[in-house]
């Protein structure tokens, strides 16, 4: 009986997943050609780390399926928090009681010095840039 529903349920994941190529099929998700200018590397950081989840302009995905992550354009605790505590999300990541948002969303893993090079710089541009 158990193995009867492990493979409903593994149909039913599988055809979801199916369902929702089409939505991400028009998004770009790893983008093949970086932000030219001056002071462009933090964008270009956030384009290569965060915007698969977090959507291409912090938009976040909760209007797509499957939802991965919250907006953190307009988001209070990026808006507001000090930029210690942005750090200490993205190196140790979100999970379990810690996640604040939505339970549709994953756990967001921890990104360490040789994935994110300079977080202070990356948490300016989330606060600043990302914002407008």
């Amino acid at each position: 009986m158990k193995a009867k529903l492990r493979l409903i349920s593994l149909g039913v994941f599988v055809g979801a997943m199916a369902g929702s190529t089409y939505a991400l099929a028009d998004q770009e998700v790893f983008p093949t050609h970086p932000v030219v200018g001056e002071h462009q590397d933090f964008r270009n950081l956030y384009r290569l780390r965060c915007s698969a989840c977090h959507g291409a302009n912090g938009e976040g995905t909760n209007h797509e399926w499957p939802r991965l992550a919250p907006a953190l354009k307009g988001n209070p605790f990026v808006q507001h928090a000090p930029a210690a505590a942005i750090i200490s999300v993205i190196r140790l990541g979100r999970n379990g009681r810690e996640r604040l948002y939505h339970e549709s969303y994953p756990n967001m893993p921890a990104f360490g010095a040789e994935a994110v090079f300079d977080a202070d710089g990356l948490v300016n541009f989330l606060k600043t840039d990302l914002q407008q």
